[in-house]
């Protein structure tokens, strides 16, 4: 059981280094000007990945909601923008207990056959 528990958070950790690549490979296609503009967003990008990679403790629900999405970075980084106080802890723990974001954020192949089925 635990070996399934710890696949699942290396697959999370993965997709989250990958969404962080897009997005710097995204931000270095900009011009300098935009690259200024987008510092507070970009540190808050920074902090949230590394929370997410090497801070946060995952219960496996959690880590199953994250893993229907995408970009779970995205996803925790767009509400963590909108209270910079607040704790990431806190922010991840909302997103996972509400599970609500199944329709604002881009899913899985194959969560959203899931999602389908309901």
């Amino acid at each position: 059981m635990m070996d399934r528990i710890i696949e699942k958070q290396k697959k999370l950790m993965r997709r989250i280094e990958k969404n962080f690549s897009d997005y710097k490979s995204s931000v270095l296609k900009l011009d300098k000007q935009s690259i200024f503009d987008k510092a507070a967003e970009i540190a808050a990008m920074k902090q949230v990945v590394h929370y997410m990679t090497n801070i946060h403790g995952y219960y496996e629900r959690d880590i199953d909601y994250l893993l229907k999405f995408q970009n779970p970075l995205e996803l925790v980084a767009d509400h963590y923008k909108f209270n910079l106080q607040a704790e990431l802890n806190d922010v991840i723990a909302r997103i996972c207990d509400t599970q609500d974001h199944t329709s604002d954020y881009p899913l899985m192949p194959e969560a959203k056959a899931k999602e389908s089925e309901r």
